[in-house]
């Protein structure tokens, strides 16, 4: 009997849970949304300045000053310059924020990260640590960017091929997500239960608040989009920093630290979006959860 190693089978896992994540996001994409996400000029070069640059230079910054191992510091990294989580417009739509501002630009996001994720990584990777942009750059074309820009092709030209994909292609991007997070739990559960009292959680929370109040205060005047600017960048792409994780670096650590910065990421937006849905409307009505 053949014995596949657990590490395959994250590998294996991880794969389909990102391109499946990324396809059905393409094909659930109206170019509308893209297209109008790339006309709001002024708040999409504050939502890049934010996703792009701030908060990578805020983790960087914060695993500089908390001390912790080289392994963890690489998976905060690795997780802070992802932009554009695939379920930002979900966490959108529980805040009854600007959905199409999201989705928008959750496509820019996916489409920039081919570029900026490699340079960030080049950047701020620590020097001791074997990083190869080239390679990360030619993973993130290979299973967010091919199948993001292969959903919206389907969904622009073939729109009733599009309709009947997205269900079972979303269909199979919550159940690998499932089984993944049962999966990483189930293996990694020990190291994971090992972060307390390491500072690393702290550095983690600190990350994703910092980048919740930078988003809502670059957000623009109106209140919709700086509640999905704030919770789209506090949200960052696990699905790409896993990926990243299990197939560019050998030390299991960086994949736990992504991790375990991954449930703090969508736990605090999810909370916070929560809250601003029961937010008093202008008659000072509560909104209906």
């Amino acid at each position: 009997m053949v014995t596949v190693p657990v590490d395959a089978i994250v590998d294996a896992a991880t794969t389909v849970f990102v391109l499946s994540t990324m396809l059905a996001m393409g094909l659930e994409l109206a170019p509308a949304q893209l297209v109008n996400a790339l006309r709001r000029r002024r708040l999409l070069a504050k939502s890049l300045l934010v996703n792009l640059v701030l908060v990578p230079l805020v983790a960087y910054a914060i695993v500089r000053l908390i001390p912790m191992s080289t392994g963890h510091a690489v998976g905060i990294l690795l997780i802070a310059m992802a932009p554009g989580a695939p379920f930002g417009p979900k966490i959108a739509e529980i805040s009854e924020s600007d959905i199409a501002f999201a989705s928008g630009l959750m496509a820019v996001l996916g489409i920039l990260s081919v570029v900026s994720v490699p340079v960030t990584a080049a950047l701020l990777i620590p020097g001791d640590v074997t990083a190869d942009p080239l390679g990360i750059a030619q993973l993130v074309v290979a299973v967010q960017l091919v199948p993001l820009v292969a959903g919206l092709a389907i969904d622009v030209r073939y729109r009733a091929v599009s309709d009947r994909l997205y269900p079972p292609i979303q269909r199979l991007s919550d159940y690998s997500f499932a089984f993944l997070l049962v999966l990483l739990v189930v293996v990694y559960a020990d190291d994971m239960l090992r972060l307390v009292g390491t500072g690393t959680l702290l550095a983690s929370s600190l990350i994703v608040v910092a980048a919740l109040l930078a988003g809502y205060v670059l957000g623009g005047p109106t209140r919709t989009t700086r509640e999905v600017l704030a919770t789209t960048t506090a949200a960052r792409n696990a699905a790409l920093a896993l990926f990243i994780a299990t197939t560019s670096f050998s030390d299991p650590t960086v994949l736990t630290m992504v991790l375990a910065f991954s449930f703090i990421g969508v736990f605090v937006p999810v909370a916070v979006a929560g809250a601003w849905r029961r937010r008093p409307r202008s008659d000072g009505r509560l909104v209906e959860t």
